[in-house]
């Protein structure tokens, strides 16, 4: 199946430009005329020299004393002072490439626009949630086509299924003295749920949890796309959960355009220093149960709004004490909400008790216990939301 292909210049704007020799002034005059107008080009006898983005002005002009020392400024001087990154794409590239080379050099999606230049002449602006829209757009035109062609779309959906499983670790993990075992039961054929590990330094072990709000094609992508980046962004050195959680809230928001929100928790054990840190982005509070307690402590973590709410959120960090013999919960949502038919949900109530009853569990198995759990609760229904659990156990 072959799809047409889509330029940038396909959907680029018309660039607004500016001399060189313009004042700041008067480029912030070109921008409070026009609200929608997120990047002004700057061009010297018709010949590219750069642009100018309407949040880095804006942001700049804020500081103080700024607008004293740039107003009157020729814009090219501002220009040289901005730190941000330049990024400038030919007319001609497919849109699909052009996500994939924006994302290789603006893992955080910092850019609002970029200039679209050819033979040293721009050619329009392409505003960067236009063209993540026209990449999920064209997805979504895929499974179009799939739903028309009925005699493959099972085919077609399984092997969506397997891939989305494919890009999972291994549900068994094992880091020092740090055993972990995770678990997903989708709702759907494809889930809105997915969990991760990743290195954040020596003796430090970081894990991700989190929930899409919906199910199916869409919510699979916008996994993908937070999978993506989170491991973007450890690549380029950047391990703290509250770090994590901006970059991934700022790849949501280019992909879904708050169309979906993601719920999510990242939480790095530190086992030489016994201590975790968490960052909450509007997620299920954890679990912990400590060595030989009665009952399993709910970790008030200060929480910030959902990945994909708030461009500027931020996800502030805590820590607790984490010993041998402890035993680290997290879910997502679904767990606590199963509801048999007519009755009330499960509960963080009943959850604490599943858990000092399976405390002596390999963790490999707490989420097939609990997910039997869940069965036997609800009368063993379909279930109505994906859920996913991650146990890690600080071994003696």
């Amino acid at each position: 199946m072959q799809r047409s292909r889509a330029r940038l210049a396909d959907i680029s704007r018309g660039a607004v430009a500016a001399p060189p020799h313009l004042p700041v002034q008067g480029v912030l005059a070109l921008f409070q005329r026009d609200p929608d107008l997120l990047s002004v080009v700057i061009e010297e006898e018709g010949d590219f020299r750069g642009c100018v983005n309407r949040k880095e002005l804006l942001t700049l002009l804020s500081r103080p004393f700024a607008m004293e020392l740039y107003a009157k400024k020729p814009v090219l001087t501002l220009m040289q002072d901005l730190k941000g990154k330049r990024i400038v794409l030919p007319p001609e590239l497919d849109v699909d490439e052009a996500a994939v080379q924006l994302l290789s050099l603006d893992p955080t999606l910092q850019t609002e626009a970029l200039a679209l230049v050819d033979d040293r002449r721009c050619r329009g602006i392409v505003s960067v949630s236009d063209l993540m829209m026209t990449v999920a757009e064209r997805q979504k035109e895929l499974l179009g086509a799939l739903d028309r062609l009925s005699s493959r779309l099972r085919e077609e959906v399984a092997l969506g299924m397997k891939i989305q499983q494919d890009l999972l670790p291994p549900p068994d993990y094992r880091f020092g003295s740090l055993t972990v075992g995770a678990g997903i039961a989708t709702c759907s054929e494809i889930g809105g749920d997915f969990f991760d590990y990743f290195s954040a330094g020596d003796n430090i072990l970081g894990m991700v949890i989190a929930d899409v709000s919906g199910h199916g094609v869409q919510a699979g992508m916008v996994t993908t796309a937070a999978k993506a980046s989170l491991h973007t962004l450890v690549s380029l050195g950047v391990t703290t959960p509250s770090g994590l959680l901006a970059g991934m809230n700022r790849a949501i928001l280019a992909t879904a355009r708050r169309t979906l929100l993601m719920t999510g928790l990242i939480a790095c054990v530190d086992l030489g220093r016994g201590v975790i840190t968490f960052a909450n982005a509007g997620h299920n509070y954890p679990l912990l149960l400590r060595r030989e307690a009665a009952r399993a402590e709910l970790l008030d973590t200060e929480s910030g709004f959902p990945l994909g709410f708030d461009r500027e959120a931020c996800y502030p960090e805590t820590s607790s004490a984490f010993a041998p013999g402890d035993l680290l919960f997290l879910y997502t949502d679904g767990l606590v909400e199963s509801t048999p038919p007519g009755g009330e949900e499960l509960g963080y109530d009943r959850l604490e008790e599943l858990l000092v009853r399976g405390r002596e569990l390999p963790v490999g198995r707490m989420h097939d216990y609990l997910m039997s759990a869940v069965a036997g609760f609800t009368g063993g229904g379909a279930l109505e939301d994906d859920v996913t659990t991650l146990a890690a156990r600080f071994e003696t």
